[in-house]
């Protein structure tokens, strides 16, 4: 007897914080913090508190298996009004028994086709280097762009820790960018 599963990658409700925010905390230490409402403004649009602004360009998908929560993904879609709008994977993570199944790739190839979908560009994604997460991107095709030192808590603008953190990207206009500059060099 063979057994079908059916995976699904869909916008996150409101009823499923519970399970990313149980999920991230087993995760803890190769998931950065985000407060329970970073992920509800994902959802509803809407930010609250004095940490975060009142607009939210937030995203949060659930990626689920014969109706079983198995991962989440936390995105951001660059500066709505933007000329060139670049992303941000915030948080990707699939449950241990989940992974190394396709699951993560899907998970990531639908954030990025509908950040595409509303004209995000080119996404980042920022992990840790001592974390077997780096040969996820690196499978995806994402090429590491640079790297940081980790960052706080309190502050996500200061990098406070000393961990190595990768920072990949992946831009699917890079090498039309680099045809139309070589192009351009050789009218002139």
């Amino acid at each position: 007897m063979s057994v079908i599963e059916e995976t699904i990658v869909r916008e996150a409700k409101l009823e499923d914080v519970k399970y990313v925010i149980s999920l991230s905390k087993k995760e803890s230490l190769s998931l950065g913090f985000i407060p329970k409402m970073a992920y509800e403004a994902a959802i509803t649009g809407i930010k609250t508190g004095k940490r975060w602004s009142p607009v939210c360009n937030d995203k949060l998908f659930i990626c689920t298996v014969n109706d079983d929560l198995v991962g989440f993904c936390l995105a951001s879609f660059g500066k709505r009004n933007a000329i060139y709008r670049k992303g941000k994977i915030a948080q990707i993570c699939l449950q241990e028994d989940a992974r190394k199944l396709e699951r993560g790739r899907m998970l990531l190839n639908s954030v990025v086709k509908w950040g595409l979908s509303i004209g995000t560009m080119s996404f980042d994604a920022g992990c840790a280097d001592d974390l077997e997460s780096n040969f996820f991107w690196k499978s995806m095709g994402w090429e590491i762009a640079g790297t940081r030192m980790g960052i706080g808590h309190k502050n996500t603008w200061v990098q406070t820790s000393k961990r190595k953190i990768n920072i990949y990207n992946y831009d699917p206009n890079w090498l039309v960018g680099l045809i139309e500059n070589q192009n351009e060099r050789y009218t002139k």
